[in-house]
């Protein structure tokens, strides 16, 4: 299922959940959402262990940092940035290293 489509799903379902809030409250849940997601790009993510992943995690899904908005940074998990030409010698030197390479889910990647 490719993102447009989540991301419309998901707009749907956003939109049917607000049509059940009153009124007179949409503007502290739009300000709720928007907290969050300010809260989110500000504060780095915590370290895999700590005691606040978990409030974390729901002040980003909260904050709607889902797909193209999804913060690159994640809890103990670091990207090196290097030039797209060079990403297959990249992967390549951190496998060689024994370091796994993670896909886009997380999961470590199986050596090409």
């Amino acid at each position: 299922m490719n993102t447009a489509a989540r991301l419309t799903g998901l707009g749907a379902v956003f939109t049917g959940l607000l049509a059940f809030v009153p009124e007179q409250y949409a503007f502290y849940v739009a300000m709720l959402i928007f907290a969050c997601s300010a809260v989110s790009a500000a504060i780095p993510p915590p370290s895999v262990h700590s005691r606040w992943v978990v409030a974390y995690q729901i002040i980003t899904m909260i904050g709607l940092n889902i797909g193209w908005a999804e913060n690159h940074a994640k809890p103990s998990v670091s990207g090196v940035r290097v030039p797209l030409s060079d990403k297959p010698a990249a992967k390549e030197a951190v496998q060689a290293q024994g370091i796994p390479v993670l896909n886009k889910k997380g999961k470590p990647e199986t050596p090409t």
